[in-house]
């Protein structure tokens, strides 16, 4: 969570929309093919494949620090705030 929060820090200000709500019950996949789908279901980002290679190499760097599940715990939080600022966090 520290490394995903750092990213947070050097955004801009602004209004958060909370759009994605997850269910904490559902598990974390034990078995991807993809970084990604540690995040669940970002089809309303609307990102595009350079966004989406973004995202992939912000994850591979909090998998460094964290694991899968501490990705999974926060994921509507991340979507959230890319949705609302914009720019990968």
């Amino acid at each position: 969570m520290l490394a995903f929060l750092t990213h947070f820090a050097e955004a801009p200000k602004a209004n958060i929309e909370f759009l994605y709500h997850d269910s904490s019950s559902q598990p974390a996949p034990t078995q991807y093919t993809d970084l990604l789908e540690l995040l669940g279901d970002i089809r309303m980002l609307h990102l595009t494949q350079a966004q989406k290679e973004e995202l992939r190499r912000t994850l591979r760097n909090d998998l460094a620090t964290g694991d899968i599940h501490e990705i999974w715990r926060h994921r509507a939080l991340r979507k959230n705030l890319i949705h609302s600022l914009g720019r990968i966090v």
